[in-house]
């Protein structure tokens, strides 16, 4: 087992906050769910699990984990030497998943279909007795065998997906859904947690059917005001 030492990773809980808060964001300015870049859900997988992603649309994608136990993130960039696919032997990449905890392994192993647990260009956890982040004998060898840059198997440009602010999320949201002047206040809010209300939605999007978002959020776990929608 390996401490992380690569590209700085936020703490768990603060990680699990802000995927929880993309994912809403996303609902509220998408109602194609297959254009979504973050999705969130709660007890999809297991009771008491919750279950975060990036996917970019271009081949790559973040998986994040949150259990009782810990926090698991296992990354797929395409374009990485990493990627069993683009290994002469077709094989995830040595030691990848060397001492990941039994309760993870069993999640992957479950839920392939969703994990894609083959596909995989870095896996990293972190347990609740000890915040440090953790990594597999991947890390070592790939830092042996590649150029530094692509030895973390897309760390950086996977997480990059996860916007840390407000702003930082509606300069995303301005290119990617091309959606001009958003509300800071009304991101801020989602960012910090609140109930999201019918307000909020139509300050966000206009356009978006209430109703059909307020179910979908609720059905991905997060708390929504009701009283509001009319």
């Amino acid at each position: 087992m390996h401490h992380w030492s690569g590209t700085p990773i936020m703490n768990a809980s603060i990680l699990h906050q802000r995927i929880r808060a993309l994912a809403a964001l996303d609902i509220i300015l998408s109602e194609e769910e297959w254009l979504r870049v973050h999705r969130y859900h709660h007890n999809i997988l297991q009771p008491d699990t919750a279950w975060g992603s990036v996917d970019n649309g271009a081949g790559d994608h973040l998986h994040a984990m949150f259990t009782n136990t810990g926090t698991l993130l296992k990354g797929f960039d395409h374009e990485s030497p990493l990627s069993p696919h683009n290994r002469e032997d077709g094989e995830i990449y040595p030691g990848m998943y060397d001492e990941v905890p039994e309760d993870f392994i069993r999640l992957l192993d479950q839920h392939e279909e969703t994990l894609a647990r083959e596909d995989v260009t870095f896996c990293i956890w972190q347990e609740v007795h000890s915040p440090e982040w953790k990594t597999g004998s991947w890390i070592g060898l790939a830092m042996a065998q590649e150029n530094e840059s692509d030895a973390e198997g897309g760390v950086a440009f996977l997480l990059g997906y996860i916007e840390e602010t407000p702003e930082s999320y509606i300069d995303w949201a301005k290119d990617y859904y091309d959606i001009q002047g958003m509300s800071l206040t009304a991101v801020t809010e989602i960012y910090n947690g609140a109930p999201i209300s019918a307000d909020l939605i139509r300050e966000l999007n206009p356009k978006r059917d209430v109703f059909v978002a307020m179910d979908e959020l609720q059905q991905s776990g997060y708390a929504v005001q009701r009283s509001e929608a009319r």
